[in-house]
């Protein structure tokens, strides 16, 4: 975990930094869209979890440098005026999805979850393609769901953020992710990439041409108090996830671990009692 990096001034100096070496900009939805992407460029998402407020200061720096994102928003964190804004301003406004988990696992209830919340953001915004949430307290992986028959075509949606090929050998795509407060990835060429200043000195080196960035507003921060407040609420978040995929693996895989032991229980109770932020 990084302690420091992760500011709305080293976001600036990132994109700033791409920009000065010619990256391309795209959103998921122009990336699909688009047959054949520029090199060098960059896929540039955002997972709206928490904090609303920290993911408008985004939107602005990138509005200001005339960079489009996509961001992607809970049925928690979605904002009718907000995301509206965000479109207005050339952002791409996703629904992150996390409806089978909601579901406990019943995918016919998810889907019909999934239908009625994104009529719901579509009576606000265009909604091109979607993410999935990983809700880190269910045993329920939310990309399950499309395990059955249907595809995101048949909620006229064009594809989903996680089938652009990067990391699967596939593409020389290099996806890059913020989760953990550590970039955590190796660029072939330049090395292991884990602060943000390694990811500024992997753009300048000109070894990763095409990038997938996802960065979550709520990793970073946007006062002095959110500079301290976060790595350290970062720290418990990641243990926390650690601790309940580990419960989650022995659920699925032995038996010996149900719903509602105390461990599992317990997790819930702290999930709960801990006040409400806009991942």
């Amino acid at each position: 975990m990084q302690l420091s990096g992760f500011g709305l001034s080293d976001y600036r100096r990132l994109l700033k930094t791409a920009l000065d070496h010619d990256y391309e900009f795209y959103t998921v939805a122009e990336y699909f869209n688009t047959s054949s992407p520029e090199t060098p460029s960059i896929i540039l998402r955002h997972d709206v979890d928490r904090r609303v407020s920290n993911a408008i200061s985004m939107a602005e720096i990138e509005t200001d440098l005339g960079i489009d994102a996509t961001y992607y928003f809970r049925t928690s964190t979605f904002d009718p005026a907000i995301a509206s804004t965000m479109e207005a301003q050339g952002h791409e406004v996703g629904y992150h999805y996390e409806d089978l988990a909601k579901m406990r696992g019943d995918v016919e209830a998810a889907h019909r979850r999934f239908a009625t919340n994104l009529e719901s953001f579509r009576e606000h915004v265009t909604i091109d393609t979607v993410c999935s949430h990983g809700s880190p307290l269910s045993p329920h992986l939310n990309t399950d769901m499309w395990e059955d028959a249907r595809t995101p075509a048949d909620y006229d949606l064009i594809d989903r953020a996680y089938n652009v090929p990067a990391d699967d050998g596939t593409s020389d795509r290099v996806y890059f992710s913020d989760t953990g407060r550590d970039w955590n990835v190796t660029v072939p060429g330049f090395g292991d990439v884990h602060s943000t200043d390694d990811v500024v000195r992997t753009l300048k080196s000109g070894q990763c041409q095409d990038l997938y960035i996802l960065a979550h507003p709520s990793r970073w921060a946007t006062s002095r108090f959110q500079t301290v407040e976060r790595p350290a609420w970062d720290f418990a978040a990641e243990t926390g996830k650690a601790f309940a995929s580990g419960a989650h693996s022995l659920q699925r895989t032995s038996g010996r671990l149900a719903k509602q032991t105390r461990v599992v229980q317990a997790i819930r109770t702290l999930s709960s009692a801990s006040p409400r932020r806009e991942r």
